[in-house]
């Protein structure tokens, strides 16, 4: 599977998941400490648009902004995060060259990176969302596959800072999507 394909069904995912939220569900703390599902969600479509400005260039949060937690969704949590995801689908679908260079918060990469990063992000912020509303989730083999290769390169940088936490214990009949989420910082059981 292709990196736009598994971006779009990461972005399936994450808004089949808020098409289902209640005002009250926005309020339920989620799996990111300190976070509600609001602050969590408000992260999650801020990540998709600061990528997408990556290929774009039409504008998107500041890095402060982007870590902040504040609210970005209001009232119309489903409409501004399917208008984040559609402006990032239609940038994605315009890159030809995926080692031509792009330049994101985290700097410089090729585009095929980029896409890679905000790939896992919303298929662990997607999980965090499931988690919190009772919703149970598993990644397919693709997704493992890009969730397993990002992560390892991201996650150990990031825990310093606090963007990841240690990672949790399982034991050896864990299954893949909880392997992914464990090694983020969450515990999936």
């Amino acid at each position: 599977m292709g990196s736009l394909e598994l971006l779009r069904g990461a972005d399936s995912r994450l808004m089949g998941l808020v098409s289902t939220l209640a005002a009250s569900d926005l309020e339920r703390p989620s799996p990111c400490s300190g976070w509600s599902v609001r602050s969590m969600l408000s992260h999650t479509v801020a990540t998709i648009d600061a990528f997408a400005t990556a290929v774009d260039g039409l504008g998107g949060p500041t890095e402060a902004e982007l870590f902040s937690g504040s609210d970005i969704l209001g009232s119309n949590w489903q409409g501004v995060a399917e208008q984040s995801i559609n402006r990032s689908q239609r940038a994605w679908a315009t890159v030809t060259d995926w080692d031509k260079p792009v330049t994101t918060l985290l700097g410089s990469m090729p585009a095929g990176q980029a896409i890679g990063i905000v790939t896992y992000s919303t298929l662990i912020h997607s999980w965090d969302l499931a988690a919190a509303i009772d919703q149970p989730v598993e990644f397919d083999a693709s997704e493992v596959a890009l969730a397993e290769a990002v992560g390892s390169q991201l996650v150990p940088g990031g825990r310093p800072g606090g963007l990841f936490g240690p990672e949790v214990a399982l034991g050896a009949d864990a299954s893949p999507t909880q392997r992914v989420v464990a090694f983020a910082g969450r515990n999936p059981l």
